[in-house]
């Protein structure tokens, strides 16, 4: 259970009352429920524990629970001013006919509605009490039946099940107005038409009889959809904020996707709304069948068992079909989500999916689930067509079955008894017309409950409790072992569909926690009496023997190699691993520091508080000890300056510092900072180091894991990891008089070049001002130098520590400098707006001087993320035709409506062949003094009559069946269309396109709007299209029998115009406000899962959940607002409808003896059947229309989006051997980022040569990583060419381009799925040869020690593997490619001196006969290039051997090296005599050199 009976807690620490039983839940007065309170999201408020909270969950009444919901039976109440949600206070009239809405519809009519008019959400319809509700609920179901048969269902059920039994009562009473209506009135105004002398009172008295039980009728039913759909937003928006909820307590997300979950908050939570608006007509079929059953046997006798027979025969029919719709949208959604996963997974990854040419493989493979998703939705579609399409011709067959077998037996039928059963066959249809959807919603809802209780079950993180004996102690960790779970993808989805949630096999060995509560009573206490099964499961150590002891006040210094566990120590603390032996205690708050910094889509502000109060005086101590200021002055808006979805505007360093000044402004006890210095250069690190953490966390308690090894000598202790065991801790002058482990990262360190204390050979040049000027030579100085660091390196680079298998081991002293794999950041620091360059306050800006960009209101900072764009008006019909087109075109269109004519019209003409057969009678002239006249038995042309009525049946079954088949073909073929159309166009958008469009918002267009143009749009439009035809042809047929009827038609079309009119303005707007709403709380809930243990970390649950019911209740008053908006018009037009009842029943009466009562029979039936279908009819064209509001948005992405240039060129692409040679040449090469921006490259003109290694440097916004984007033609030039062994690349396709080039980025991008998948997503490449590529690149043990090997599973963003093996098997991926030209950014700038050498001997072996550009963050990486080429302001200034650039006492190159400290002299001078010193050592070894 999830909270124990006596000592429970709440998911974020806060007390919560012990569980109470379920009377206490279900009976207890208004004063106890009052009296009980509890935290809710962390404030107090009234605690009403009624099973019935949903209905009124934040009534004041003290006197009755019910008190204030029965207030609505008031036929009047005033309207209170200011009210924030009308609905709570109008009457039971004004709730009726949505009186309240009037306001709304006349501003949307005049074209001036906006989301701000929209009224805030309802305190009952909100989110809050109803989770909270759903909560206590769920912890009672489990406690009663256990985890493995708790069901969320019955939790859903039970939190509505006094608004469902009111809702079916007042459905009881609009049934039995209809079935009076349609039945009994009928039948007596059909009789008094045979009567020869009947008495007008009794004609009068029927029709008003009609009038009121129709009226009746249309309120109740009314009533009945808008207490549903109040009930139906407030089960949806406590489920999801329940789900939310947990997702921000999870542990972690195990086999659950960010897709996946997206999609389970998007999909399920609908489904539980139609389960709620819909469930409750299942009880149509059974309170109509039975008095009709009763009244068709009265009126004709045993026959009419016959057709009520027919209609119990097709129950099962119905309910079969609803099973199989079910049972195939349960696979279908597994399907979906995998689709959903894996579009998530291409937007988040897609620069390097750009880079590396991969949009056809991945078309191909999203094409692919896509083709298996729409083969269920075919079936699914073809089975809920059929059921749609049969549900109108059961009337009829049921009457020609009855009536054939009643005439066949030799009874006589008269128009009365013909027409009164068929008006009871109707009204019995209105019991199916909404059983397919009710069947369909509780089985999509019992999946839907399924998928959400397999979230509910999770493991939540459980947070230490334990504190330390010693007061003094801030972390205590005792011969602890930590693991994480074993990960099968394809095993934890099999065992979560199966539910397979059994008990009992005991314990895991060894895993115990002491006294944390993380253990695993502590967890049966939380999460619901879990499993033992679910502790059983499978763990893998991954440190071992921990015992750490962490003073307050204390600086721990943290070093170790690749995959030694130094991240994984910090997740420990964090407990977010378990604890499978020893215990942990902790004493304090914590602020964490990621290694790949994490950052929301606000401002830098709001980015820095995180939810804290502004403290201007604090808050500049943060940015001064983080060394923002000057990235403050260079930003648009300064500290406003709005940061794009994952950083994309923002620079790695400057990500990594917003994450430690809201780690410092957070002013926590335990500082966790993981690699915080890797992606800042020396002197900023020095800086932060000295500022920050010496100064600004002196009484703070700091676990500092670096590969800045230089500091850790400040460090009062230090650990040192390897293969997840503390191998040594001490100070740094005891660890170094060991001359162990430490002692050799240090030597291996400063072997590397790093001499100086504090690391200042390390040069990066961003913060390196360059007095110097000088032109560009086109002369170069020879010269030939050795430096001393080659020979080292090559001698290191063969130094290796051989493992118990004889295989190497990676050792590495810092961690991977990188940005969350899930970025647009995914390829490197080729970005269009790579660096700080692109915020500059110079005109270099490639982003945020985006003129077309669209601002938001005011004047205050620019937007850099775009206002989703809202469509305004009528639904174009250029949308229209985009899906006739997709639907096959003109002419496939055409005929399926030809279908739908054809099969009405099969239907009407049964009904005037049922006329003329009884206007018959025997035959002979009709004599009033001879009643045999009349017995249409005694025709001599019976079996005639009979025949063609009969076979109307069989073409009554035989069009619908054709017609429901080709309706599915038709709409599912134009939704795999559109989503094909929209997939190709998102994958030919140009990245600034990904830049400014956050991920939620493309997200959208494929999980929602795309299930709506599946599903919900070809369901509305089915419907609309059968009571279409009907209708008209129902009027049709009123007009033939009374011509009269046409002058009321007239006011009745002006009316029903007016009404259509008003209505599709405000559906239109208000589904347009439900589609834009709903994108910020998808792009919240992304950010959230992707952030999850920074939140966890600052224990910031309360306020992301809080973030997440404001989003939610915008989105649901707009969606509930737009659900009463369609009973605005059904109630209106339904009361209109009336007239023509109450018309066609007063010319029955008037027209007495002047028209046969078998026409008049047949213009009641059809009078009785209009006046339920017309506003079924007007609202479903309303309803399709603001459906096409999703194939709107799908075709704006579509057609409206910008391009990039073809993939390929016919007759252009150069030969597939291209490029033999690899030169490179730009000619007056010059780019800008947009249109009227100012030049990034300016005139670049420069040869590098075959097999030529390049390193580009440069300081922040001089152009170099630009140098990369128009390689790549990520942008177009402005002017120049590009060569590529004489090819202009700008007249080839890119596919032709890209495929040809490789990047090794320095942020590793990998995709669910496999070891095998991520080196070779698509199997081009052989077993040896991957292995071959794992072992060049030191990953091959790593790999061969996991138990499948290269069928291993690697999680979303590769998180079971440490960021230093994500870069190596990336390294790996980029060996197998094997392309002439290859650009690195830096690829291993963050991987330990050893493990670097060791990389570097395999590019420079790999990549000889390849032409190689590095981009250079770090200047001593660039040392052993053959030329450099320096760039400042989008010039290149400087390009020379590394030697001639040295030489000149003038260059750029010198004047950066100096600046840094580095003496250049000991470069030029003195090298020889050290370089035959180490020739000698390394005798026999190959010989690593650099032209230095």
């Amino acid at each position: 259970m999830m909270t124990s009976e006596k000592d429970s807690t709440s998911k974020n620490g806060a007390a919560v009352p012990a569980l109470v039983d379920e009377t206490h839940l279900t009976e207890h007065d208004g004063s106890r429920d009052s009296a009980a309170e509890t935290v809710v999201n962390g404030s107090t408020q009234n605690y009403r524990s009624t099973a019935n909270l949903i209905e009124s969950p934040l009534s004041k009444d003290t006197g009755s629970k019910y008190s204030e919901t029965l207030k609505i039976l008031l036929p009047w109440r005033p309207t209170k001013k200011g009210s924030k949600f009308p609905l709570d206070d109008s009457g039971l009239f004004a709730n009726i006919y949505v009186r309240w809405m009037d306001p709304l519809v006349w501003k949307a009519t005049k074209g001036k509605i906006k989301p701000s008019d929209l009224f805030e959400p309802s305190p009952n319809d909100g989110t809050e009490a109803p989770s909270k509700r759903l909560r206590d609920l769920w912890e009672e179901e489990v406690k009663k039946k256990g985890i493995a048969n708790a069901s969320y269902y019955r939790v859903a059920l039970r939190s509505i099940r006094t608004r469902w039994i009111a809702s079916t009562m007042v459905l009881l009473l609009s049934l039995m107005c209809s079935f009076t209506s349609a039945a009994v009135i009928v039948r007596q105004l059909l009789e008094y038409t045979e009567s020869p002398d009947p008495d007008y009172r009794i004609g009068i008295a029927l029709v008003l009889g009609m009038l009121f039980t129709e009226l009746m009728r249309v309120c109740t039913i009314n009533l009945v959809y808008i207490l549903n759909y109040r009930t139906g937003i407030r089960l949806m928006g406590g489920t999801l904020t329940l789900v939310f909820e947990k997702i921000l307590h999870l542990r972690s997300l195990k086999d659950k996707s960010v897709g996946e979950l997206v999609n389970l908050l998007s999909n399920d939570g609908m489904r539980l709304f139609e389960l709620t608006t819909f469930g409750i007509f299942v009880v149509n079929t059974p309170i109509l069948f039975i008095p009709g059953s009763v009244y068709t046997c009265f009126i004709l006798g045993p026959w009419a068992l016959v057709g009520v027979a027919t209609f119990l025969l097709f129950l099962p029919v119905q309910s079969l079909l609803g099973k199989i719709v079910a049972k195939v949208r349960r696979k279908c959604i597994g399907i979906t989500d995998e689709r959903v996963r894996m579009m998530s997974e291409l937007l988040t990854s897609i620069k390097l999916i750009k880079m590396y040419a991969w949009e056809k493989p991945f078309t191909k493979k999203i094409g692919d689930v896509r083709n298996r998703e729409r083969k269920k939705l075919e079936t699914a579609g073809f089975v809920q067509a059929m059921s749609i399409a049969f549900n109108p011709a059961v009337p009829v067959i049921a009457a020609v079955l009855s009536f054939v077998g009643h005439t066949m037996s030799g009874n006589n039928l008269t128009p009365a008894q013909a027409f009164a059963v068929v008006s009871v066959f109707n009204a019995l249809r209105y019991g199916l017309a909404l059983l397919p959807n009710s069947v369909r919603a509780w089985g999509e809802s019992g999946v839907a409950a399924k998928r959400i209780k397999s979230l509910l079950i999770m493991e939540e993180l459980q947070p230490y409790r334990e504190k330390p004996a010693d007061p003094d102690i801030a972390v205590e960790i005792k011969a602890a072992t930590f693991g994480w779970d074993v990960l099968d993808i394809k095993g934890e989805k099999k065992r979560k569909a199966e539910g397979s949630e059994k008990k009992g096999k005991g314990g895991p060995r060894g895993r115990g926690r002491g006294g944390a509560p993380a253990g695993k009573q502590a967890q049966k206490g939380k999460e619901g009496g879990m499993d033992e099964e679910e502790e059983e499961r499978k763990r893998v150590p991954i440190l071992f023997d921990i015992d750490l002891t962490i003073p307050k006040g204390s600086l721990i210094g943290v070093c170790g190699s690749v995959g030694s566990g130094k991240s994984s120590l910090i997740s420990a603390i964090l407990s977010q691993m378990r604890v499978m032996a020893g215990s942990v205690a902790v004493d304090g708050r914590f602020a964490y520091v990621a290694q790949q910094a994490w950052i929301l889509n606000k401002s830098v502000q709001d980015n820095i508080l995180f939810g804290q109060p502004f403290n201007q005086e604090r808050y500049n101590r943060v940015v001064h000890a983080c060394s923002l200021q000057a990235d403050f002055k260079q930003l648009p808006d300064g500290d406003q300056t709005e940061i794009g979805e994952r950083g994309v505007n923002i620079s790695g360093g400057q990500k990594q510092r917003i994450s430690l000044a809201r780690a410092l402004y957070a002013d926590r006890d335990i500082y966790l900072l993981d690699d915080p210095l890797s992606a800042v250069d020396a002197h900023v690190g020095k800086h932060i180091f000295q500022q920050y953490i010496q100064t600004a966390l002196k009484d703070k308690t700091v676990l500092f894991v670096t590969h800045q090894l230089q500091y850790l000598k400040d460090c009062n202790e230090i650990l040192v990891l390897k293969h997840g065991r503390i191998t040594e801790k001490g100070v740094h002058s005891q660890l170094m008089s060991a001359k162990k482990e430490y002692a050799n990262l240090i030597h291996s360190f400063h072997e590397d070049g790093e001499e100086q204390e504090e690391g200042d050979m390390i040069v990066n040049q961003e913060d390196v001002e360059i007095v110097t000027k000088s032109p560009l030579k086109t002369e170069s100085v020879q010269g030939s130098l050795k430096r001393k660091d080659s020979k080292r390196a090559s001698k290191r680079s063969l130094r290796r520590e051989d493992s118990t298998c004889g295989s190497t081991r990676l050792r590495r002293s810092y961690s991977v400098r990188s940005t969350h794999s899930a970025t647009s950041e995914t390829a490197g620091h080729i970005e269009e707006p790579p660096e700080i360059e692109d915020l500059d306050v110079n005109p270099q800006d490639g982003k945020n001087q985006d003129i077309d960009a669209p601002k938001k209101e005011g004047d205050g900072p620019k937007a850099l993320v775009t206002e989703e764009e809202k469509f305004r008006g009528s639904v174009t019909l250029k949308t229209y035709w985009s899906y006739i087109k997709a639907s096959g075109g003109v002419i496939v269109c055409s005929c399926t409506l030809l279908l739908f004519i054809l099969s009405t019209g099969s239907m009407v003409f049964s009904n005037w062949w049922l006329t003329l057969w009884l206007n018959q009678g025997s035959g002979v002239p009709y004599n009033e003094s001879d009643p045999s006249t009349l017995n249409i038995t005694e025709n001599p042309r019976l079996n005639f009559y009979i025949l063609i009525y009969g076979m109307c049946l069989v073409a009554v079954l035989v069009l619908a069946f054709i017609k429901g088949f080709c309706y599915v073909k038709v709409t599912l073929g134009a939704s795999s269309r559109l989503h094909k159309a929209v997939f190709a166009s998102i994958l030919r958008c140009p990245m600034k396109f990904f830049d400014v469009t956050p991920t939620g918002r493309i997200l959208n267009r494929f999980s929602r709007d795309l299930d709506e143009v599946d599903v919900r749009l070809p369901l509305n439009m089915q419907v609309y299209l059968e009571t279409l035809f009907i209708v008209v042809a129902s009027i049709l047929n009123i007009c033939v029998v009374f011509p009269w009827f046409v002058l009321a038609l007239v006011p009745l079309g002006i009316l029903f115009f007016l009404a259509n009119y008003f209505f599709r303005h405000v559906i239109r707007e208000l589904k347009r406000f439900d589609n834009i709403m709903r994108s910020p709380w998808f792009s919240h809930v992304t950010a959230s899962i992707q952030g999850l243990h920074t939140i966890h970390a600052y224990q910031q649950e309360k306020e992301f959940l809080r973030n997440f019911i404001t989003l939610l209740d915008r989105n649901n008053a707009a969606m509930l607002m737009y659900n009463m908006g369609t009973r605005w018009l059904a109630v209106r037009l339904d009361s209109m409808a009336l007239v023509i009842n109450t018309m066609a029943a007063v010319m029955v009466v008037v027209f007495h003896g002047q028209i046969p009562a078998s026409l008049a029979g047949l213009a009641l039936s059809y009078a009785i059947q209009t006046s339920g279908l017309l506003q079924l009819m007007v609202r479903t064209a309303s309803e399709t229309e603001a459906r096409f509001t999703s194939v709107e948005r799908i075709t704006h992405y579509s057609n409206g989006l910008e391009e990039e240039a073809p993939a390929r060129i016919k007759g252009a692409d150069p030969a597939e051997s291209w490029p033999e040679q690899g030169r490179v040449q730009f000619d007056h090469y010059k780019m800008q980022y947009r249109e009227n921006l100012p030049l990034v490259l300016k005139g670049i003109h420069c040869d590098i040569h075959t097999n030529e290694s390049i390193g580009i440097v440069g300081r922040t916004g001089s152009g170099k990583s630009s140098l990369g984007v128009a390689l790549f033609r990520l942008v177009e030039p402005a002017d120049g060419v590009i060569s590529i062994d004489g090819v202009d690349i700008s007249k080839i396709g890119l596919q032709s381009l890209r495929s040809k080039l490789s990047i090794i980025p320095q942020d590793p991008v990998l995709f669910v799925g496999t070891v095998r998948y991520n080196l070779d997503p698509f199997n081009q490449y052989s077993d040896n040869q991957l292995w071959q590529a794992l072992e060049r690149s030191y990953m091959k043990d790593r790999i061969s020690a996991l138990e499948k090997q290269l069928e291993a599973p690697v999680i979303e963003n590769g998180e079971n593997f440490s960021v230093g093996e994500r870069q190596l098997i990336c390294m790996a991926r980029a060996l197998l490619r094997n392309s002439k030209i290859i650009l690195l950014d830096e690829a291993t700038a963050a991987i330990d001196s050893e493990t670097d050498s060791l990389i570097q001997k395999t590019i420079h072996e790999a990549f000889t006969d390849c032409t190689m550009m590095t981009i250079a963050h770090r200047l001593n990486t660039v040392l052993n290039c053959d030329r450099i080429m320096v760039m400042e302001d989008g010039h290149l200034v400087e390009f020379d051997t590394p030697a001639a650039l040295m030489s000149k006492t003038d260059s750029h190159f010198r004047a950066m090296l100096t600046a840094s400290g580095t003496d250049v002299s000991r470069y030029l001078t003195g090298s020889a005599q050290t370089s035959a010193t180490l020739e000698g050592e390394e005798s026999g070894e190959e010989e690593y050199d650099t032209k230095l």
